[in-house]
């Protein structure tokens, strides 16, 4: 069962001192499921049996003893890793404002996964990409403002 992640500071991706053929540093990733990911997959997993069960439509079938332990064990470590350049109104909160532009560095845009704050629980292209629309629209607007003739100053009546 795939399920979203609560937002959690403690994952996070940082820069180790190893270097690739290309000289740059590598990723570290440490990515950590928080106690509240796996209460809200195991108490779904029970709903789900239990709504199956009532219905007559279903059986599912899990050990209640271990159900965490197997949650833990098959989650999925290799998936998106999103929100490392999270969306919000202060630098202080995120990397990016509600326009993806990255705080207090002008004309740099972040228009990708990076900026949501969960990362839902399926691939993210669709949201991206409306994502990238929304962005290219803000900025197509900030162009046509900027090349838009200054008003002409209106002469005073005397």
């Amino acid at each position: 069962m795939n399920a979203e992640q609560v937002p959690n500071a403690d994952s996070r991706v940082t820069l180790t001192g190893e270097r690739d053929a290309y000289g740059l540093p590598r990723l570290q990733v440490d990515w950590r499921l928080h106690r509240q990911d796996i209460d809200s997959l195991v108490r779904s997993m029970r709903v789900a049996r239990d709504a199956f069960a009532r219905s007559g439509t279903a059986t599912l079938t899990f050990d209640d003893a271990t159900i965490e332990d197997e949650v833990r064990a098959s989650t999925p470590v290799g998936g998106h890793h999103i929100g490392t350049a999270r969306m919000a109104e202060s630098p202080r909160d995120g990397v990016v404002d509600a326009h993806c532009a990255v705080h207090g560095v002008p004309n740099l845009y972040v228009a990708s996964a990076a900026v949501f704050p969960t990362s839902s629980h399926a691939n993210p292209t669709l949201t991206i990409v409306a994502l990238a629309l929304r962005l290219a629209d803000h900025l197509k607007a900030c162009a046509a403002r900027e090349a838009a003739p200054a008003p002409k100053a209106v002469p005073e009546l005397t």
